[in-house]
């Protein structure tokens, strides 16, 4: 029986004409502006169809097509929407061909305005270009041309300030351009101009970006725009504090519960609410700030196991110390300041913030004329040039142009699709071409906020918000008048009651921005037959997997919203491996669920039988009816399709990355390389060593042996010249090529040039026979069309084309790989959340419910917002020391708000694209203490899950568990986590039906009621069932240890100066190093050379640059001071040093070392080899003694020999030492250096076959000569 209630809408009504009574209300309403409100699946697309047709038809009041101006999200809807009116049309003109209206309509049709609001902006400038100077003759550059000609005005821009030696400029530079270039503020510079454009005026927008940093002196904190923000934050995290502490009173006052905790939680509570009421009342801020400052916890009473339950005492110990941290972080986060050093920082931050937006407004006139010359313009200007024509600027704001006039008296009615996902130009220019007055108002607008899912390109859902709750509901009034559509004819009524159920606890004002209530919930209208008798089996219940990931042992997450706090680095690294570790589990588990209901399971279920509405009938589910929807496809889609193939299940999946990293696309970038510059080693051996020249191993050694020294090129020459039989032949027909390859390139196309590689190598036809070989070929057409594509823009020629493809690359951007398989064929669809908007399917499964939310960007050094502006770090460069200003903490908040609303919008369209069967899947770790996180709300009042804990959540399985859990079928959840609380008992008996499984990491399920008994078995240590016969053979496999167990994470490679400290260590009779201690060889970067400049070179760099000068020193003539100084003045101009390395070296130390006696030897010498590396293989034990028992290990050493002297009777080995720091005395600094020129000779000697008869440490400073015997 269908549940029925004040909040509970009943089910739908009758039908007219195959309409519902809001439908028809819908179609029929005139009169004022009118706002739609059309849940899921509830016909909205048909209904505006049907409006129009009317509109069309009406026999009394007909309108031409053509003065209709209807907007759609996307090209193919208005393609659609034009070919619904075109069939109506037809069928109308069938039934009346003697009207010579619906004749008329039919050949307006193809001048009819129904499109995207940029092909409406497109048409207009067409027509008005001229009356805001456009070139008549402008086209529309796309996304890849538009980044381009944004780079090379942002670099101009930026040389221009660096030219002008700005102080402000250079301070904005060293607070937010990043550790080694500008890269970040050229960054900043983009989002701000981006975020500008997204408004109606973006000047206005920058000129208000400094005002609330131009604080007066002795002005109030409460009075800035972020004060109210940072309250209302405050106030949800002490919400939730107050909720955890209530539910420890619960505990503490049951029977068995811990009493002693009593007096401590009251005073707690007590104190919370008080703090809650403050923020609630808009107390101000000196207050509040005086109120935290005196806040603590007192420690609690001890509990002892004769007072109380100590499982009981554990729970109430939990929630207390969860509500302890909701408090201290408000404290240290908001409060950890007065209000006067707040708004210091807010003025120290005003010259800056100034700064930056003049950047912006120099860089948008640079952007601009750098279009203008090329003829362009970009989708954004599409809306701001169309806004000019259309508006001017007045007072109180937009005031219709001349032209806007016109189009108003032209369009009797605008009609707006999806109008959720528009944004405020879109807005300002629907307002423009409708008309305003009473009874004249013509705008009519249909969307679902709850499927706004658009946020990160700059859509604003408040616009549809704030006519929701300003239109008045039924026959009008107000400002305009609002519908609903709530009837949903796609989904089952186990899919509708499940929707319902989840969203009703977690969409709330404070997180959702929207209550879901009755006019939001669905109603079931799609009225499904029953399935016939012994026709298949249908459930209506919906299903939710849960999967165990990583170590068991680790708690749970969801704690600390995803990636919020995270710095990127080991920890971000373990978490992209764990989630991809959790979605091949959830793959093999989606997959073995798709082939259970496909083809029926062990178990005795019956394979699912789908009603088909064009047949009429039910039919056995096909692979082309199951979809799998992902928040993101990027990483986790690959799996899915890894495992879907494994199974045998065909899939085809969208994908967004991998297309640079397949093997054929990443050999033909590699050969453009060498055919735009052959002297690039690496791309150049990679050629060749791929199918296309198809040299071995081997090959490429011989090669280098004909050139050792310069480029890999010459010694390709050189090898095709000098007479090897068949690897010259081969080479010298690859280097014919290639000189006929870049003449094309110079003088051709880029497309002509990339397929006279593909049929010269016959690279193409070989990938084709390769295993996948079909998608292979596919890539590389792929790549010939997008060098097509690229060729359409203003940009041209190869180089530009990889430079391209570099900095995509680069910024992390792909391609995807190119479509092989069609979506329309017998398929698994795996899709993106995003992209499956609009459509419907009989099997959804939504998969990575476990994923956390993506919160990095809130971490950015400066934050955006179109209505609170802009919110950045206070960084003091001189102090090294940053911390966020207020402005931040606000904008941080804020936008962690509208990103989880966003995140439920998202959650809300993937649930509501099922029509018969339903299924989420997500992963969490340590699934018990996960389950007592969700189970703590279970008990609370009312439908509404408190917004603490949704605010706090991390991942859409925190939100969908927590509500479950209130659920009747859901007591297994609460039994996993030992919790005591009933929930209410109007949502325990809410009619939607769930079952909750527990999945191993092998895909297989089990119910969640099963779970319960197995672990409190395992806590009473109780063996799980009776031992089997192959006990002994599964307890040996499970204690087996690695017999060279020893050797594990010893470095396979060290360096030499590695090594010395160990033997230093071992030499002073010292500690020796254990595993972990001993550093394996690593390369670390330099400083760039900017930074160089400004700050002056460290010891280190210093050395290096002496050690260059000592490599590079011209030996034949005289190495007085004079002339080392000419040396290295030479060399600056050479560019082999930068002129602060110049001047960070001694050159009287190095003409003192020539003079000197060692110098003199080195003069002397037959032969000098400078900076000589060298590789040698040790064995292990000699480094690692503990190693002596596994003889065929071995250590690869690395090393560079400052010089070695060839005196005929042998080599004379010399090390520097450049360090300012003193070693101690000559023996001291013998035996720490010693070990290490060992290493020297022995390599020497090893790989030269020649003794070394001398080694010397020379030091630099002292001017000292020490003998290494």
């Amino acid at each position: 029986m269908e549940q029925t209630g004040p909040d509970v809408p009943e089910r739908v009504g009758a039908m007219s004409g195959g309409w519902t009574a809001e439908q028809l209300e819908a179609i029929s309403a005139r009169g004022g502006d009118v706002l739609v409100a059309a849940s899921a699946g509830t016909g909205k697309t048909a209904v505006l169809a049907e409006r129009i047709i009317r509109r069309i038809t009406d026999p009394i009041k007909p309108v031409d097509v053509d003065r209709l101006l209807v907007v759609t999200f996307t090209s193919a809807a208005a393609a659609e929407m034009r070919e619904r009116i075109r069939l109506a049309l037809a069928r109308e003109i069938s039934r009346r061909p003697e009207s010579g209206h619906l004749q008329r309509q039919a050949a307006l049709l193809g001048r009819a305005c129904i499109s995207t609001v940029h092909s409406f902006c497109l048409d207009l400038l067409r027509q008005h270009f001229y009356r805001i100077g456009l070139d008549p003759s402008f086209r529309v550059a796309d996304e890849t041309e538009a980044a381009l000609i944004q780079t090379g005005a942002l670099e101009e821009v930026f040389e221009r300030r660096y030219a002008a030696e700005d102080n402000i400029f250079a301070a904005l530079v060293d607070c937010y351009g990043g550790r080694h270039d500008d890269a970040l503020l050229q960054e900043l510079v983009l989002d701000a101009y981006k975020f500008a454009r997204s408004t109606p005026w973006p000047e206005d927008w920058l000129d208000g970006l400094a005002e609330g940093f131009n604080l007066p002196g002795g002005a109030s904190f409460d009075r800035t725009p972020w004060s109210a923000v940072l309250k209302q934050a405050a106030e949800i995290e002490l919400a939730g504090a107050r909720a955890d502490l209530e539910a420890a009173l619960r505990i503490a006052r049951e029977p068995g519960g811990p009493q002693a905790y009593l007096a401590n939680l009251e005073q707690e509570h007590d104190l919370v609410c008080r703090l809650l009421q403050s923020c609630r009342t808009n107390a101000p801020w000196a207050e509040l700030y005086s109120y935290f400052k005196e806040v603590v916890f007192s420690p609690l009473k001890q509990c002892r196991k004769e007072d109380a339950d100590l499982k009981l005492a554990g729970q109430a110990r939990n929630f207390r110390e969860s509500a302890k941290k909701k408090v201290m972080q408000v404290k240290s986060r908001y409060f950890s300041l007065p209000p006067e050093d707040l708004c210091a920082d807010l003025r120290r931050m005003a010259p800056l913030i100034k700064e930056l937006a003049g950047l912006v407004r120099e860089f948008d006139a640079t952007y601009r004329k750098a279009k203008a010359a090329r003829g362009v313009v970009d989708f954004n200007d599409l809306e701001h040039y169309c806004l000019q024509v259309l508006a001017e600027k007045g007072p109180s704001g937009a005031v219709p142009s001349q032209v806007a006039h016109e189009l108003q008296e032209k369009f009797v009615e605008v009609l707006v699709d999806e109008y959720q996902d528009i944004n405020a130009v879109q807005e300002t220019i629907l307002q423009m071409v409708s008309r305003k007055g009473e009874g004249q108002s013509n705008l009519f607008m249909v969307g679902d906020v709850k499927q706004s899912i658009y946020r990160f390109r700059l859509a604003e859902p408040g616009l549809f918000l704030k006519k929701y709750a300003s239109f008045s509901a039924g026959t009008g009034g107000g400002q305009g008048r609002r519908l609903a559509l709530t009837a949903n004819f796609r989904s089952r009524q186990g899919v509708v009651s499940a929707v319902n159920f989840i969203f009703k606890q977690i969409m709330t004002p404070a997180v959702g921005e929207m209550a879901y209530g009755s006019d939001a919930m669905l109603v079931y209208g799609a009225d499904y037959p029953p399935v016939p008798e012994g026709q298949g089996n249908y459930e209506e219940a919906v299903e939710l997997h849960l999967v165990e990931r990583g170590p068991a042992g680790k708690d749970g997450g969801g704690d600390d919203p995803a990636g919020e706090e995270a710095d990127g680095g080991v920890e971000a690294v373990e978490e992209i491996e764990e989630e991809l570790e959790a979605g091949q589990k959830e793959a093999r588990l989606v997959a073995r669920r798709i082939k259970e209901l496909l083809g029926g399971s062990p178990g005795g279920e019956h394979a699912l039988e789908i009603y088909d509405r064009e047949l009429k009938k039910y039919r056995p589910l096909t692979y082309r009816d199951v979809a799998v929807l992902l928040r993101a496809t990027a990483g986790y889609a690959n799996s899915f399709v890894e495992e879907f193939r494994r199974e045998g299940i065909p899939a085809y999946a969208e994908l967004s990355t991998g297309y640079f990293e397949s093997t054929e696309v990443e050999t033909v970038i590699s050969l453009l390389k060498v055919i735009d510059n052959p002297r690039q080693d690496i791309p150049l051996a990679g050629v060749l060593r791929s199918p296309a020249v198809g040299l071995k191993a081997g090959d490429l050694a011989r090669i280098r042996l004909a050139s050792p020294r310069g480029d890999f090129y010459d010694a390709v020459v050189a090898a095709s010249l000098a007479g090897q039989g068949e690897l010259s032949e081969r080479l010298a027909d690859f280097l014919k090529k290639l000189e006929e390859w870049r003449t094309i390139a110079r003088q051709g196309t880029l497309a002509d040039l990339i397929w006279a590689v593909y049929r010269d190598t016959g690279y193409y036809d070989f990938t084709g026979c390769l295993p996948g070989g079909g998608q292979r070929q596919a890539n590389l057409r792929a790549l010939h069309d997008r060098a097509r594509q690229f060729e359409t823009t203003a940009f041209r020629g190869l180089f530009l084309f990889l430079r391209f493809i570099e900095r995509l690359r680069e910024g992390g951007r792909d391609f995807g790989a190119a479509r092989l398989l069609s979506e329309k064929e017998n398929v698994v669809r795996i899709m993106s959340i995003h992209k499956s908007k609009g459509l419907e399917f009989p099997v959804v499964f939504v998969a990575g419910l476990g994923r956390n939310f993506n919160f990095r960007n809130l971490n950015k050094a400066v934050l955006f917002h179109k209505d609170l502006g802009l919110g950045p770090q206070l960084v003091d460069a001189e102090a090294r020391v940053t911390r966020p200003t207020a402005a931040k903490l606000a904008l941080k908040h804020r936008l962690k708000m509208e990103a989880l609303a966003e995140e439920m919008r998202i959650l809300y369209v993937a649930m509501t694209r099922a029509q018969e069967k339903l299924i989420l899947v997500g992963s969490a770790r340590n699934l018990p203490g996960c389950a007592r996180r969700w189970c703590g709300p279970a008990g609370t009042a009312g439908w509404a899950l408190p917004d603490g804990f949704l605010a706090g959540a991390g991942t859409c399985l925190d939100w969908l568990m927590a509500a479950l859990a209130r659920h009747r079928d859901g007591a297994a959840i609460r039994e996993l986590a030992a919790c005591a609380e009933e929930p209410p008992a109007e949502v325990a008996a809410d009619r939607s039906r769930w079952r909750v499984f527990f999945s191993d990491s092998r895909g297989r399920s089990a119910e969640m009621a099963e779970e319960p008994v197995l672990l409190a078995k395992v806590r009473r240590m109780e063996p799980l069932e009776p031992a089997g016969p192959l006990a002994g053979m599964i307890k040996a496999r499970l204690e087996w240890s690695y017999p060279a167990i020893a050797v594990l994470g010893r470095p396979a490679k060290a360096a030499v100066t590695e090594l010395k400290r160990r033997f230093d260590q071992l030499a002073a009779g010292e500690e020796q190093y254990g595993e972990g201690h001993f550093e394996s060889f690593r390369l670390t970067a330099g400083r760039p050379l900017f930074m160089q400049e400004k700050r002056g070179l460290t010891a280190a760099e210093a050395g290096e640059a002496l050690h260059l000068v000592m490599q590079h020193l011209d030996l034949t003539g005289s190495l007085d001071i004079t002339a080392v100084r000419s040396q290295i003045e030479d060399m600056v101009w050479r560019e082999l040093l930068t002129p602060e390395q110049a001047a960070a070296v001694p050159a009287e130390k190095i003409a003192a070392f020539f003079a000197g006696p060692l110098g003199r030897r080195l003069l002397a010498g037959f032969q000098v080899l400078r900076e000589l590396p060298f590789t040698m293989a040790v064995q292990a034990a000699e480094i690692y003694p503990e190693l002596v028992p596994y003889p065929g290990e071995a250590v690869l050493v690395q090393g560079v020999i400052d010089c070695l002297v060839d005196e005929g009777d042998g080599y004379l080995l010399l090390d520097y030492k450049t360090g300012k720091r003193p070693l101690g005395r000559p023996e001291e600094a013998a035996r720490r250096y010693c070990g290490q020129l060992n290493i020297y000779a022995r390599a020497v000697e090893s790989i030269l076959g020649r003794k070394v008869k001398e080694k010397y440490l020379y030091l630099f400073e002292p001017g000292l000569e020490i003998r290494c015997d």
